[in-house]
């Protein structure tokens, strides 16, 4: 319920370096509603009566706090957010029905589209259209207050109603649709920057995002890195187009063998990666089954091998991507060296890191690397 939109906000003010700015505008109006009810109990519209007085004094003094708070914290949580948009709207409801004309209280109500503007910016269009309901339900109370005691009211009060209703309502939620579509074109260009347009798998760099964002959530992390063989070939012979089509089956074939809280990526040319975050290396003989039948993938012009290289290392501190990336690569090219079509996994317990070549000796190689057959299909 606007928890999305609030995070979204609160990543782009700070990525912009706007969130301090943004908190001391806050506080300061704060602080200016305080100042204006002082000159309000002044004022020959204002409160009358001492109940109405104090009443709106205290609540008008209340934005004092309300404004040190702003300053103090930095920045709000979600839900005292929230919190704060309904002591807002509160406020300056209380402040509105305790003015002494059906004039004064309804000019007052248009401050509601700075909390109606506060709410669409930061906490989605849920929140708005409650306090827009709210706000018009005001509007509408005040107008009708005034009626019952002077039947033409409701049009000699037209212009005051109308602008007070187009600010409080109309305002905020028109600029709620355009913070939304702006949200929407930010979270394509956002994709675009992270995602292979041919594929649909995440890019290098949104590979590296996202592998970056879930690695301390496991003991290991395995990658598999997929690569066609003889792809230039193909190329060559048959086109881009056969060669983009061969891609895009394969990406499809990696999609579906991947779990939702795995990771594949295109690394760039032929080079697809698969990246899952393991309780144990015991669940590695579970990833090598699953990818088997990659090594085999029907195309048009027929059907393609596929070496498959697998490298795992443990999620700790010390743990870097491009390190697993090249652990990767040299089982791959391992598998190419064994014809091709086939999973070769790595064993970091043979290949330690900062090893990364593969072995000159044969015997060394086969027994840090343990290929895998290709299944036909």
């Amino acid at each position: 319920m606007g928890i999305r939109e609030y995070s979204f906000a609160t990543g782009a003010l700070r990525e912009g370096r706007f969130m301090r700015v943004f908190v001391l505008f806050v506080a300061l109006s704060c602080f200016g509603l305080a100042g204006l009810g002082l000159i309000v109990q002044f004022n020959p519209a204002g409160p009358v009566g001492v109940l109405d007085r104090t009443v709106q004094s205290v609540v008008l003094m209340s934005a004092v706090p309300v404004g040190v708070w702003w300053l103090r914290v930095g920045w709000p949580g979600y839900r005292a957010a929230v919190a704060f948009t309904v002591w807002a709207d509160l406020a300056v409801a209380i402040c509105a029905v305790t003015m002494s004309t059906p004039e004064a209280k309804l000019s007052t109500t248009i401050y509601m589209g700075i909390v109606g503007i506060f709410a669409g910016f930061l906490l989605g269009a849920r929140i708005l259209f409650a306090h827009c309901l709210f706000g018009a339900a005001l509007i509408v109370a005040v107008t009708a207050w005034a009626s019952m005691h002077d039947s033409s009211a409701v049009f000699g009060l037209f212009v005051y109603y109308m602008p007070a209703l187009s600010w409080v309502v109309i305002v905020p939620l028109a600029g709620c649709v355009m913070i939304e579509l702006g949200r929407r074109a930010i979270r394509r260009t956002a994709r675009s920057a992270h995602y292979d347009p041919l594929t649909g798998l995440r890019n290098r760099r949104g590979m590296y995002a996202a592998v970056q964002a879930r690695a301390g959530s496991c003991d290991v992390v395995a990658m598999a890195v997929c690569d066609i063989d003889q792809f230039k070939r193909l190329n060559d012979a048959a086109g881009h187009a056969a060669g983009d089509a061969a891609l895009v089956a394969a990406a499809d074939k990696l999609k579906t063998a991947a779990s939702a809280d795995e990771v594949t990526a295109r690394l760039g040319g032929d080079e697809l990666v698969l990246v899952a975050f393991l309780e144990g290396a015991a669940q590695i003989a579970q990833l090598i089954d699953r990818l088997a039948p990659l090594t085999r993938v029907g195309v048009g012009v027929g059907d393609l091998t596929v070496s498959i290289g697998i490298a795992a290392v443990p999620s700790t501190w010390e743990f870097n991507v491009d390190d697993l990336v090249a652990r990767a690569d040299s089982a791959m090219y391992e598998a190419k060296r064994a014809g091709g079509g086939c999973v070769v996994h790595q064993d970091p317990a043979v290949a330690p890191r900062g090893s990364l070549a593969p072995t000159a000796s044969t015997k060394a190689a086969a027994a840090g690397r343990r290929p895998y057959p290709a299944r036909r299909a």
